[in-house]
Order: C-alpha cells, then sequence, then structure tokens
C-alpha cells in the first residue's frame, strides 16, 4: 500500500493512517504464515474497506517484503502508539515476534515490544500484555540478559494463570526452563520442562509436546544422562516428522548427533548434524544453520576431519556475529580454539580460546568462560607457557564454582588433576 496523505480534515487523516497501520499490521500475519508458519496467530483489528494486505506465494518472498519493510514496520508502531491506536499498537509486535524470534534484530525487537507492552497496558488487556511480556523475555534471552528476561517471563506467567490460559502458561514455563538452561541450572530447567510437556499433553498440543520432548533430551543430555537424552530425542523426532516440522526435526538432530557424539558413534554423529544443516540450508534459516554449524563441527572434529570443523566453527561465528548473539559467537570460537589445537597448533588455539574467555566473562556465562579458560590453559601448556596455563585453569575452577552437576564434577577433576 503506498501513497502519501495529502490535505484533508483531520477525520480524513486519521482514517488513512488507519488503513495505513492495518495494512502493515496484516500483511505482517501474511508474512508470518511463511517466516515461522508454527507460530500461533493472534486475532487482529479487522480490516478497513478497500484496504488488501500484501501476500505471498513463498517464504523468500515473504522474507523479501520483511526486510524491505523493516524500518517502516517499527515506524508503524510509533504511529499507532502516537494516533492512540493502541491495539494496533500492540499486535504489531506481537505479530511480529516470530519472525524477530529467527532473525534477532535485538534493537528494533525490544523497542517495538516496549511499545506493545505500554499499549496492552493502557487498554488492560491481560492476554496482550502477556504476549508482549513473553516478547520481551525472548529477546533478552537469545541477548544472554538472563536475569531480565526472568522478570519478563514470570510476569507473562503470572497474568496467564490469572486469565486461565492453560496453553499460554505452559509456553511460559517453557521458556523459563530455557533460561535455566543457559544459565546451567539443569534441575531446575528439567523441572519447568516436565511441568510444560504435562500441560501441553493435557491441551492436545502435539506441537509443543514435540518441541519440549527436544529440550527434556537437551537438558538430560547436559546431566550426562545419556540413554534417557536419546529415547526423548528419537521420540522427538517421531513426532515432529509426523507432524512435518522440519524445523523441529532439524534441532533434534543436533541434539541426537551430540548423544551420539557422546556415545562413541561418531559417524552417526555427523550423519545426524550434516541432516540438521541440510534442513537448515533448505529454509534459508542463518539462526538455525549458525547454531547447527557448532553441533557439526564437533562432529568433525570426532571424526579426524579438522580442517572442515574449521571451517563450521569459522562459519559459525560469522553467522552468529550477523546475528548478534555474542555467547553463540563465542561457543564458535573457543570450537575452533579446541580444532587448532587438536592440529597442533596451540599459540593459534590460544588466541581463539583468549576471545571466547573475554566475551563469557562479558555476559557474566561463568559455565562457558570455565570451559574456555580450560582450553586457553591446555594451548597455553602445549606452547610451554606453564605458569599462564596455571593461572587459566584456577580461575577455571573459581568460574565451576556454582555448578554441581555430572559434567562440572568431571571438568573439576580435571582441571584439579592439571594444577596438581
Amino acid at each position: 500500500m503506498n501513497g502519501e496523505l495529502g490535505p484533508g480534515r483531520p477525520g480524513q487523516a486519521e482514517a488513512a493512517l488507519r488503513r495505513v497501520l492495518l495494512w502493515y499490521l496484516h500483511s505482517a500475519d501474511a508474512a508470518q504464515t511463511w517466516i515461522n508458519p508454527h507460530e500461533a496467530h493472534i486475532p487482529l483489528e479487522p480490516l478497513s474497506e478497500g484496504v488488501t494486505p500484501a501476500s505471498f506465494a513463498d517464504y523468500d518472498e515473504a522474507m523479501r517484503w520483511y526486510e524491505a519493510e523493516r524500518g517502516n514496520l517499527l515506524a508503524a508502531t510509533r504511529a499507532a502508539e502516537e494516533a492512540g491506536l493502541d491495539a494496533i499498537a500492540w499486535q504489531l509486535p506481537a505479530v511480529l515476534r516470530s519472525v524477530h524470534m529467527i532473525l534477532n534484530p535485538f534493537e528494533e525487537w525490544l523497542a517495538m515490544s516496549r511499545i506493545g507492552l505500554g499499549a496492552a497496558r493502557r487498554v488492560g488487556d491481560r492476554t496482550a500484555e502477556a504476549e508482549l511480556l513473553e516478547s520481551l523475555g525472548m529477546a533478552c534471552t537469545q541477548s544472554h540478559r538472563l536475569e531480565e528476561a526472568a522478570e519478563y517471563h514470570q510476569g507473562a506467567l503470572a497474568a496467564r494463570r490469572e486469565t486461565g490460559d492453560r496453553l499460554g502458561e505452559a509456553l511460559s514455563l517453557n521458556d523459563i526452563g530455557l533460561i535455566h538452561l543457559r544459565g546451567r541450572r539443569l534441575a531446575a530447567s528439567k523441572e519447568h520442562f516436565e511441568q510444560a510437556a504435562r500441560l501441553f499433553r493435557e491441551q492436545e498440543a502435539a506441537h509443543w509436546e514435540a518441541v519440549m520432548l527436544s529440550n527434556l533430551a537437551e537438558v538430560t543430555y547436559e546431566l550426562a544422562q545419556l540413554e534417557e537424552a536419546s529415547a526423548f530425542v528419537h521420540r522427538a523426532l517421531e513426532m515432529h516428522r509426523e507432524l512435518g516440522n522440519q524445523g523441529g526435526e532439524g534441532n533434534a538432530l543436533r541434539i541426537l548427533s551430540a548423544v551420539q557424539r557422546e556415545s562413541g558413534q561418531p559417524e552417526e554423529a555427523l550423519r545426524s548434524a550434516q541432516d540438521a544443516l541440510e534442513i537448515a540450508l533448505s529454509h534459508r534459516n542463518h539462526m538455525w544453520e549458525g547454531y547447527w554449524l557448532l553441533e557439526l563441527g564437533r562432529a568433525q572434529q570426532a571424526n579426524g576431519a579438522f580442517g572442515d570443523a574449521l571451517v563450521s566453527f569459522q562459519r559459525a561465528a560469522s553467522l552468529q556475529c550477523r546475528l548478534g548473539d555474542r555467547a553463540r559467537e563465542a561457543r564458535a570460537w573457543d570450537g575452533a580454539g579446541e580444532t587448532y589445537r587438536l592440529l597442533g597448533r596451540p599459540a593459534e588455539a590460544a588466541d581463539f580460546h583468549r576471545r571466547a574467555v573475554a566475551v563469557h566473562r562479558e555476559l557474566d556465562d561463568a559455565w562457558h568462560m570455565a570451559l574456555a579458560l580450560d582450553g586457553l590453559a591446555g594451548a597455553l601448556r602445549e606452547a610451554d607457557e606453564t605458569e599462564d596455563a596455571r593461572r587459566n585453569w584456577a580461575e577455571a575452577l573459581r568460574a565451576l564454582t556454582p555448578y554441581d552437576d555430572p559434567r562440572a564434577a568431571a571438568l573439576r577433576e580435571r582441571v584439579t588433576a592439571a594444577l596438581a
């Protein structure tokens, strides 16, 4: 919808603005259908007579529209707020959350969601408020602002319980579980995922039940419970394939690859990681690609394909940099450091580990900082820099203090032995 507003009476200008904003709202909803089809749609303000929203033939066309209109979508949200059109001001960021969550445009995502939250509160709509609180929580989680994210998701959970929204309650429990997973509070993460899974089963929400199975597979993998993780991830794969959810299938394959790698099945792990990456590439989804490349790199390491692993980690770092996910970018650098060590190039390894340590320290991510410090210390020892190695191992031990899960205990024992 284009054209400029000409001179006219105030009522005509307001009606024209409303038509423009409704065009953006319904066009964004049509784009969501292609870009993130498994996210639920919200009821929208009805279109004005004579307004025909954009329509799209496929994912690429919808994504091109979004990229071309990004700035206008933020401007439209602000215009709705300024004009007192609060329903549109909260609905537009709520619709776009499903796009923002796979592209990580953090600045506009947070700005639009804050405008939407204010609008939802002005109209006293607790259901809308929960949608925007969830959006803000997701943006903070994905930018590794975990304490702020937890506050938003707890607010969304309270609103959904207040309104009796059982499906929404399960979604909030899952969101909180994901925060605990990122912060390596594994027991709390598993508890929230189990609560969410029960609610999704009660609601017969098969898509979300499959997502919960994948999340339970991931947390049990992190708890070093490989048999349990394998059972969860195979059931998740089966459900995602039955439902035709390729994104969920790819994520489950990523987790399966990790389980296979640690179970002594390196070739199977490599196939699973490659299959996951093919899904990401076929959907042109850079968030999936950047994340799943981390596991492909580890599977390539396990198969002795160190050159391929370096390519995977460096590609992952580049994508995560573009997406603004500094935590995962640092994990890619750490993977590159591990690979250089395996290639017998400790000086280069140490450089990559140092970069990872610096970012994890800045983000207050003690677990991944401890892993990177351990890698850095190992590289320094191989480079005959023994005292520097000891200092980094000592810092790794301090970083491990909050963690008591089996993987943390094993790392603590290994670092202690290195210092002995």
